[in-house]
């Protein structure tokens, strides 16, 4: 794991503190191919000169190399919405209201950003698989996250879990299974 920390600025790091680690959420970066170093010179370079809210606090690229973005201590733009759920109607789901409370019911103001760490996965095709490499850094990484910050498994989601629209990660939106065995093997690791 590499420390590669963005440049302060208001649309990829903004300098805010998280309000604690309630959750950590999994992403794709929707580019086949695309490596760690290239997601993270979108959001240093990009992302201003855009102006363009996106981040996370970790990229993992093909090869399993983890790039440290973002410190843990503050927050990134990796899962705010302004789309409505289909499912519940609002903005955020019934899950993300469950889990993050006040920073899901109340998007004027808050959102998941502020209470959750994010991490962005680099896949290898358009179907959204992962390397090995990529999946046991994922675990490493959230196992690590978890044991740190008293993150249970319940609490370890998707994208897609908390804004219900956008397929992120694609793999685990089509094939939610394959999500909870990921999730079980971060339980045999506790």
């Amino acid at each position: 794991m590499t420390d590669k920390f963005l440049t302060v600025n208001q649309y990829s790091r903004p300098g805010k503190k998280l309000k604690g680690v309630q959750g950590i959420v999994l992403h794709w970066t929707g580019s086949p191919g695309q490596n760690a170093e290239t997601v993270w010179a979108f959001f240093e370079k990009s992302c201003p000169h855009e102006k363009h809210y996106s981040s996370a606090h970790y990229i993992i690229d093909q090869d399993g190399t983890i790039l440290h973005c973002i410190p843990d201590t503050e927050m990134a733009y990796h899962v705010g919405s302004s789309q409505i759920d289909p499912h519940s109607g609002k903005i955020y789901t019934e899950l993300a209201r469950f889990l993050f409370g006040e920073y899901a019911r109340n998007p004027a103001t808050l959102s998941p950003n502020q209470c959750t760490i994010g991490i962005e996965m680099c896949p290898i095709d358009g179907a959204g698989n992962f390397s090995a490499a990529t999946l046991e850094s994922a675990k490493f990484l959230v196992w690590l996250l978890m044991e740190k910050y008293g993150v249970p498994v319940e609490r370890v989601v998707t994208h897609n879990q908390i804004v219900g629209w956008k397929d992120c990660p694609r793999l685990w939106v089509n094939h939610p299974e394959k999500f909870e065995v990921f999730k079980s093997e971060l339980e045999a690791r506790t």
